[in-house]
C-alpha cells in the first residue's frame, strides 16, 4: 500500500476461507454425513447450518483481515467512521 497500490482481489482468498471448514467438516464427520448401508447418517452432522455457520464465520474473518491489511478497516468512501 506504501507504493501505491490501491486493489487487492480477494476473492480466491475468501472462496477458500468459505470452503476449507466445510472440507474439514465432511473429512472429520465423513461416516456421519453419508448414507453408507442403509445408513441414513447423523442429521445434526450433515445438516448444512452445522458446517455453513463455520463457513460464514471463517469468511468473516478473512474480510475483517483483508480490511486491516488494506488499512480500510473503520473507513467509508465518505469518511472514518
Amino acid at each position: 500500500l506504501n507504493y501505491g497500490v490501491i486493489k487487492m482481489n480477494i476473492d480466491t482468498d475468501t472462496q477458500y476461507a468459505f470452503t476449507r471448514p466445510i472440507a474439514d467438516h465432511m473429512m472429520a464427520n465423513y461416516a456421519g454425513v453419508l448414507k453408507i448401508d442403509g445408513e441414513v447418517g447423523i442429521k445434526k452432522v450433515y445438516d448444512p447450518r452445522s458446517y455453513l455457520k463455520k463457513a460464514e464465520q471463517a469468511t468473516a474473518d478473512r474480510l475483517i483481515e483483508a480490511c486491516n491489511d488494506l488499512e480500510s478497516t473503520g473507513k467509508t468512501i465518505f469518511g472514518t467512521v
